[in-house]
C-alpha cells in the first residue's frame, strides 16, 4: 500500500491530458472571434467553455449559457475574452486564472483605494464618471509604448474616461528618481501634462539639466526645478505613490487600474480598452444585470 500511492500519482501526472470536449463551433456567435484562432487555439478555448461558468449567475458552463442561455449579453462577451486570450497564446489554466481575477476585481472589496486629488487635472473631463490611473516609470520602454494609446483612448471617449498618472521609478533605471520628483515639481507648476509628454518623447533626457532645460522651455524657471531637485523637495511625495501603488498590488510598469480595478489582462490593444470601459459602465450602472 506505501507503494501504490506514489505510483498511481505518477501514471496520473504521466497520463496525457484529457482531450478537449467536441464543440459545435458554428452554434458559437461570430462575435466570439473564434474564426480567428488555430486549432490549437481552439482546443484551448474548449476546455475553457467547457470548465467555467457564466459570471451572469446562472447554473450553465460557460460553453452551456452560449448554447441554451441565448438571451445571456454577458456569456458572449466572456467567451470573446477567453478566445482572445487563446489567441495570444495563453494556456487553458491561464486564461481561467485571468477570468478569475478580472471578474473578481469588480467586487468593491477588491478595488484599491487610490488617491487621485492630489493629482492635479486628468487627461480628459475631470467629470467623466471612468477614471483610469496609471503607475509608470518613464525610463520604461513597456510604458513609452502604451502612453501614445492611453492618451489616445481617453480622447476617442470624451466624457466617458479620464487618466490620472502616478510616477513610479523603478530601481536600476539611472534617471527614474530625478524623473518622477521633476513630474511632481511640474505637477505644482500646473505644466503636468506637457512636461510628462515631453519627458517619454525624449526618455534619454532626463538629467537634471536637461530637465532644467525642458522647464524654461515650457515657460518657467528651471533654476526653481534644480533647487527642488537638490533639495529632494519632492521626494516623499514620490515614495508616498510608491507604498500606495505596492500596496494597491502594482508590481512593475505599467500597472494600470479601473476605477480601482487593477487590469489584469495582459493586454492594452485598444480592443481590450475598449472591451474593459464598456464593462465598468455597465457595473456601475446596473452590476451584471441586463
Amino acid at each position: 500500500m506505501t507503494l501504490a500511492l506514489p505510483l498511481a500519482l505518477s501514471l496520473l501526472l504521466s497520463a496525457p491530458p484529457a482531450p478537449a470536449p467536441a464543440i459545435d463551433w458554428s452554434r458559437i456567435p461570430d462575435t466570439v472571434g473564434v474564426s480567428a484562432l488555430t486549432p490549437p487555439q481552439k482546443e484551448v478555448l474548449a476546455r475553457v467553455l467547457a470548465d467555467e461558468f457564466c459570471y451572469c449567475g446562472c447554473p450553465h458552463t460557460l460553453l452551456g449559457c452560449l448554447n441554451e442561455h441565448k438571451e445571456c449579453k454577458h456569456a458572449p462577451r466572456m467567451a470573446a475574452l477567453a478566445a482572445r486570450l487563446a489567441g495570444m497564446g495563453l494556456s487553458s489554466g491561464e486564461i481561467l486564472k485571468t477570468l478569475t481575477e478580472y471578474y473578481a476585481s469588480f467586487d468593491k472589496t477588491k478595488r484599491a483605494r487610490l488617491e487621485i486629488t492630489a493629482l492635479g487635472k486628468p487627461l480628459g473631463d475631470p467629470k467623466a464618471p471612468v477614471t483610469l490611473h496609471e503607475f509608470a516609470d518613464f525610463e520604461c520602454p513597456f510604458c513609452q509604448q502604451l502612453r501614445p494609446k492611453l492618451e489616445a483612448f481617453v480622447k476617442r471617449y470624451p466624457g466617458r474616461v479620464k487618466l490620472v498618472f502616478r510616477a513610479f521609478p523603478i530601481p536600476g533605471h539611472p534617471h527614474a528618481d530625478t524623473a518622477a520628483e521633476a513630474s511632481e515639481w511640474a505637477r505644482d507648476q500646473g505644466i503636468f501634462w506637457p512636461f510628462h509628454d515631453a519627458m517619454f518623447d525624449d526618455p534619454k533626457a532626463l538629467d537634471t539639466d536637461s530637465l532644467v532645460s525642458l522647464a524654461g522651455r515650457l515657460g518657467k524657471d528651471g533654476e526653481s526645478l534644480r533647487k527642488a531637485l537638490t533639495d529632494r523637495k519632492y521626494r516623499e511625495r514620490v515614495q508616498s505613490g510608491l507604498v500606495e501603488g505596492r500596496r494597491s498590488g502594482v508590481l512593475g510598469t505599467p500597472t494600470l487600474f479601473i476605477n480601482g480595478r487593477r487590469h489584469v489582462i495582459p493586454d492594452y490593444s485598444d480592443t481590450v480598452l475598449e472591451f474593459i470601459l464598456e464593462d465598468e459602465e455597465q457595473w456601475m450602472k446596473s452590476g451584471w444585470k441586463d
